[in-house]
Parts: C-alpha cells; structure tokens; sequence
C-alpha cells in the first residue's frame, strides 16, 4: 500500500477509479485484476506490487469510500438543524451531492449493496458506519416529539433499510431528483404519522 500512496495524486485516482468501475460492473467474484490493469493504463504486476491481491484492493476501495462518504456530511450544519427528520433530509442532500460528484463511488457502493455475500456488504452497512449516521441525525431532545418515544430508533433503522434500498437504485443510473423528491415525501409522511401534534406545526 505504501508504494501506492507513493504515487501522483493523479495517478491515484486513475487506478482506483479504474477499480471502482471495474468491480461495480462485474461485481466481486468476476471482476479480474488484469482488466483493472489495462484499463488504469498499467501491469497486472503493478497491482499486485501495490494492494497485494484482489481482497486487499477490494478492502482498500471501501475503506475509501466510507471515507469520503463521512466527508460529504457538514456536521456543524447538522448540529445547528434542530429537528430529525429535517436532519436526516440535509445528510441525504449532502450524500447525494457528493456522489453526483464521485459517479464511481456512486456505481461501486451500488454494486455492494446488490453483492450476494453479506461479509462484502458488511464494510459499507456496517453497524459502525449506522452508529455513525445515528450520531449526526438522531439526538437525545428528538425522542420527545415522537408519539412514542421509542419509535425513534425504529423509524431510524427504517429509514436505514430505504437507504440500503435506494443505494442498489444507483447502479441503474437513478434519477436524483426523483428519487430525492420521493424520498422527501417519505421523510413527511413518518412525520405526520409517528411526531405529536404539537411538532407538526
């Protein structure tokens, strides 16, 4: 990895966008390291020199994604929303609007989500990265507004599983705009169904 990192920024991002494409078109177990060779422009070798073998190049793309996936969220604007489901809006803005920018990130996460072995899935929907996002939308002072305050977490883990869903959308060239504005339709609906009257105004 360090001979990797070793390399031009540029040089970078032609590799590992060449296997991020790569993996997001035939999946895990029929991607081939030599079509990533020959489409980052270099030697088969060269990709052994620098990730090792397959699994390690794989791990080495998630990682890098849920790292840029945690750079899209503008926590401090966040912390100044004061009520969950507006909260959990702008994430998805700021998610969306970094993989309008990342298209590859955006086909690969695509293509995990469809993956048929759960450990592959389990680096980007880990319970980790879910802590994660629960610390950035779901804060003590909302349970109070909801009916029930323990359907906070559960409407939590729904909206979790609609983005699971959503993600494997993306590998069919989604609509943004649409699939945003459904989504803003969803986020309304659990609002009036699950807050108390006196949040609803």
């Amino acid at each position: 990895m360090e001979k990797f990192l070793a390399l031009s920024i540029k040089k970078q991002d032609t590799i590992r966008n060449a296997a991020l494409a790569c993996f997001a078109k035939h999946g895990y177990e029929k991607a081939s390291i030599n079509d990533i060779a020959v489409a980052a422009g270099i030697s088969k070798a060269s990709i052994f020199q620098y990730f090792g073998n397959k699994q390690a190049l794989y791990q080495y793309l998630f990682d890098y994604c849920a790292a840029q996936m945690k750079q899209a969220y503008n926590t401090s604007a966040l912390e100044e929303t004061t009520d969950f489901f507006d909260r959990v809006w702008e994430a998805s803005v700021m998610k969306v609007e970094n993989l309008k920018k990342h298209p590859h990130i955006a086909s690969f996460i695509a293509s995990v989500a469809a993956e048929p072995m759960p450990e592959l899935k389990g680096a980007i929907f880990s319970e980790t990265n879910e802590k994660y996002i629960a610390s950035l939308v779901l804060h003590e002072q909302d349970y109070k507004k909801f009916r029930h305050p323990e359907d906070a977490e559960l409407v939590f883990q729904m909206l979790m599983l609609l983005a699971k869903g959503m993600s494997v959308q993306l590998e069919n060239g989604v609509d943004y705009d649409g699939m945003m504005k459904e989504f803003r339709e969803i986020l309304n609906m659990l609002k009036h169904n699950f807050y108390k009257e006196e949040y609803l105004l």
